[in-house]
This record gives C-alpha cells, structure tokens and sequence, in this order.
C-alpha cells in the first residue's frame, strides 16, 4: 500500500472517561485523493499514515472545526 498524500495533521487531547484516566490523544489527518479532493480521518494513534488508512472519515462540518479552510465542492463525502 502506498502512503497517503498528508496535506495536514492536527492533534488534541481529551479528558479520559473518568478523572483516573490518562488524556486521550485523538489525531485528525487531511488526505488528498487521486482527483484533488480531500477527506478527514481521525483515530487515536500517533502515527498519521495509520489514521489515514484506518481512522473514521468525518463530515465536513465536523472537518472544518480541525481544519480551516477547506472547500465543499473539493471536500469526499
């Protein structure tokens, strides 16, 4: 498999379930496609390349609050 076209990486933390609980590191990544579009994926992981092969792809709406800006018309629904 060939890696993905990163235009972008963006990295948070978030509260685990309860206060014992270590923060959760959750890794948004903007992939271009073959024909200039682009998609979001996120997962939990360190490695970019695995996100975007194996995360969760997020609507637009959700991709904006990561990414800014990005256009609908060239935006993988």
């Amino acid at each position: 498999m060939m890696p993905y076209k990163i235009l972008s990486i963006n990295t948070r933390y978030y509260p685990g379930p309860t206060l014992l609980d270590r923060e959760v590191l959750t890794t948004a990544v903007l992939v271009e496609g073959e024909c200039e579009d682009y998609a979001v994926y996120v997962g939990h992981s360190t490695d970019p390349q695995f996100v975007a092969a194996h995360g969760d792809k997020i609507s637009f709406e959700e991709a904006c609050a990561q990414f800014s800006p990005l256009r609908r018309d060239r935006y993988r629904e």
